[in-house]
């Protein structure tokens, strides 16, 4: 396997630059239980990944900045291999164990703060209603990681109206 699938990347210069610019970064796990990174800003889609992994959908959609899907994992010639299924989460990985779960997170950059902030739904089995997960840096993998791991709690609305 590719060491560029385990290992995370230091910076997203194109996904951060492209957030700074306005557009929601998302993350999903698809049917197939593959990673989804998609970034789109006012329903156009400016980059997308996909793997049996997190680390691996991101890096797709940092390197791949710009390209359409076809390109991408649709076709011959294409840059990356086109996975059907994902694989079980990596060991020590929160935020791909995160994804396998059947959880999301969407990162934006809030000029008000100048960070960049990420939000979660919180989990069911928390028994919260109409309540995100969130946490902000100055940088993408720091928000994931402070909204992932911190457990700080806030109503949707109220949230959304502060950053």
């Amino acid at each position: 396997m590719n060491t560029d699938y385990v290992d995370y990347q230091k910076f997203y210069p194109e996904i951060e630059k492209s957030l700074k610019d306005g557009a929601e970064f998302h993350a999903f796990l698809s049917g197939g239980g593959l990673r989804v990174v998609r970034i789109s800003k006012d329903d156009k889609l400016l980059s997308y990944g996909e793997h049996p992994y997190f680390s691996g959908a991101l890096s797709h959609a940092e390197q791949d900045f710009g390209l359409s899907y076809e390109q991408q994992y649709n076709g011959i010639g294409v840059k990356h291999t086109h996975y059907y299924t994902g694989a079980y989460p990596f060991p020590y990985d929160a935020y791909d164990i995160y994804l396998k779960q059947g959880k999301s997170f969407t990162v934006k950059f809030s000029k008000r703060w100048n960070q960049f902030v990420c939000t979660s739904p919180v989990p069911m089995r928390m028994n919260r209603n109409n309540e995100v997960l969130w946490g902000s840096s100055t940088n993408l993998l720091g928000a994931i990681a402070s909204c992932l791991l911190s457990f700080q709690f806030e109503d949707k609305e109220d949230f959304e109206k502060k950053i």
